[in-house]
């Protein structure tokens, strides 16, 4: 993990070690960093290793929701705003299909 503890608030640190792969991940391009967005980082990144709907979990505060770039740039793109995202996700909950 490319995020130093004096970087970041207690409450953003606190949101990176919630990860059940915080001790082993190497990963630079972490959708639960806090500073994600303004990092620059090179290729070869491996990926994030948690699942998405535990990262969705941990991640309410962050900018991406703790999304990966690119989940939420097509999040975006399908659904064209995060509040209709979740609205959609309330409806399907609702009837019983959660997509």
């Amino acid at each position: 993990m490319i995020a130093r503890q004096s970087e970041l608030t207690a409450e953003e640190y606190a949101t990176l070690e919630s990860c059940p792969h915080f001790d082993e991940c190497g990963e630079q391009d972490c959708p639960l960093d806090a500073l994600n967005d303004v990092r620059v980082f090179g290729l070869g990144e491996n990926g994030c290793r948690a699942r998405r709907s535990t990262r969705l979990r941990l991640g309410t505060s962050l900018p991406r929701k703790g999304l990966t770039r690119r989940e939420w740039a097509s999040t975006l793109k399908f659904h064209g705003s995060w509040e209709q995202y979740l609205t959609h996700q309330h409806e399907s909950v609702n009837e019983g299909v959660v997509s």
